[in-house]
């Protein structure tokens, strides 16, 4: 089997020849460390995408690319600090770390695809199979870097990087090479090893994680993803779940067997039951009272957070959800803002003895519906001036033309890596939010919080009615605690029977009426 990669053309006689010999290049690195990080990025991914489009000895090649690679490793740490937590649209700072940062994880998979194109053409191999190894190693490395740097940042993929990545792994397939370690002291470091957590990665949903969730997922699968397994042989039922179909000879990441959908060509499939099992059974130790890994925070909101993100793993890649509705396209505009403050006071709350009032209404931005289903909307931002938003953000949106409110939460970001064009997924929450106040039931002044209320939906009324719902300022209360509720002119009592969900600045509970 030939290895065919996605490479741009050599020049043998480029205009301006880049510098390649190691006595000027290495001392050069080592005094960009030492300046701006996103400054010293984007010069030495210039530097590397010069080097790999002109002709040169492998040896030297190789010798610089790995230099290339030792310093990309020290700079990534510095440029994650300036996106990973940032809001979006990135802008300033923050867009131009990201960039740089993808430029140079691209341009090092360039490097190390050329020499894996030439190493893999050699009728004979000096040293074995261990340089080939290695070298396939290093470009599944730069493809999981490619990737950690595009969902980091909530950017596209760079094309290609899916396309070269299966066909890495398939060459490695083919030879038998597949589960060679790298080194005699870490046997544990293979090709296979190195692919699989891309795979699990990308079946993840990372466009939805937290700020933070990323780093967690990657050590995870650092420790468990040898639990799943590749296989030629196709399951017995197309539709199965715990099986995701890897397409080779395309450029798309895996996608779950239970979606449905067919494509031309080889294809190889990533089995999960077993991976499965492991987090169902993590999963019962701590919901009995077990620790948290090491590195996982000790306090109640932390543990709740990992379970919350070890039950979604677990979706993800053994039952992945359905699709329940399909999309679709629109061309309608909405306006919208984000935060509780924000929801709270278009949901029109006036309450005597509420504290801290923001005052005058939030300015409402605009942005344009790409496609919608009944559970919610994909939204790109349109206005001059976008609204700064985080995953699992609050917004109000009012569909333009129409009266009533609605209530979302903000579930995945695609970023352009300019200073606008963000598209965004929401979730709806409630088509009739209800401004209230509460005040613990034992306060001693008795002071209003600014509330918002989602009632329960009359057409769903009955024993399997969704409860009623409270949005809250984060910390406020608790649960099991009962509450003063004031809805309109009326006041009642409410107790806080399980909380729901989590974001940025606000707390979602369910809460049972009483009195």
């Amino acid at each position: 089997m030939s290895l065919t990669l996605s490479l741009p053309v050599l020049d043998a006689r480029p205009a301006n020849p880049p510098e390649i010999r190691p006595a000027k290049v290495f001392p050069w690195l080592d005094d960009l460390l030492t300046k701006d990080p996103v400054e010293a990025a984007r010069i030495i991914g210039d530097s590397l995408a010069a080097i790999n489009r002109v002709t040169m000895s492998e040896s030297r090649r190789l010798e610089l690319a790995e230099r290339y690679w030792t310093t990309a490793g020290t700079l990534w740490p510095f440029l994650e600090r300036q996106f990973a937590r940032a809001t979006h649209p990135l802008s300033g700072e923050a867009l131009e770390s990201a960039k740089a940062a993808l430029g140079l994880a691209h341009e090092l998979s360039v490097a190390y695809k050329r020499l894996l194109v030439r190493e893999a053409d050699r009728r004979l191999h000096l040293t074995g199979n261990r340089l080939l190894v290695a070298l396939i190693h290093r470009c599944l490395q730069c493809t999981a870097r490619v990737l950690i740097n595009s969902y980091l940042s909530y950017s596209p993929v760079p094309t290609k990087t899916w396309l070269d990545a299966h066909a890495v792994y398939a060459f490695s397939r083919q030879r038998g090479l597949h589960q060679n370690s790298i080194a005699v002291d870490q046997p544990e470091m293979t090709p296979e090893r190195a692919y699989l957590q891309a795979l699990l990665l990308a079946l993840a949903n990372p466009y939805g994680f937290l700020p933070g969730q990323l780093a967690t997922v990657i050590r995870y699968l650092q420790e468990f993803c040898h639990w799943a397994k590749l296989t030629d042989a196709a399951p017995v039922h197309r539709m199965a779940k715990a099986v995701a179909i890897i397409p080779v000879g395309h450029d798309f990441p895996p996608f779950s067997a239970n979606k449905g959908g067919s494509i031309e060509g080889s294809k190889i499939f990533l089995l999960t039951f077993d991976l499965a099992f492991q987090i169902q059974e993590q999963l019962r130790a701590l919901e009995a009272g077990g620790d948290v890994p090491a590195g996982t925070g000790r306090d109640p909101a932390a543990r709740l957070q990992y379970i919350v993100l070890l039950k979604r793993l677990l979706r993800q890649w053994a039952i992945p959800p359905a699709r329940q509705f399909n999309r679709l396209p629109s061309r309608a505009r909405v306006v919208m803002c984000a935060g509780l403050s924000g929801v709270w006071q278009y949901s029109r709350g006036a309450h005597a003895g509420v504290t801290n009032l923001p005052a005058g209404l939030p300015a409402m931005t605009h942005c344009q519906v790409i496609n919608h289903t009944p559970a919610g909307y994909a939204l790109r931002q349109v206005d001059a001036h976008p609204t700064a938003l985080r995953i699992g953000d609050l917004i109000a949106l009012r569909v333009e033309g129409r009266t009533g409110l609605q209530v979302a939460m903000v579930r995945w970001f695609r970023n352009t890596l300019k200073s606008s064009g963000l598209e965004f997924g929401c979730e709806l929450i409630s088509d009739g939010p209800e401004a209230a106040a509460a005040s613990a039931e034992d306060s001693p002044d008795g002071a209003l919080t600014p509330v918002v209320v989602i009632p329960e939906d009359p057409a769903t009324m009955g024993p399997d009615a969704a409860p009623a719902q409270m949005i809250v300022p984060a910390g406020t209360f608790g649960v099991e605690q009962a509450v003063s509720l004031r809805r309109g002119g009326v006041t009642g009592y409410a107790v806080l029977t399980k909380l729901v969900e989590q974001g940025p600045g606000f707390e979602l509970y369910e809460f049972a009426a009483v009195g």
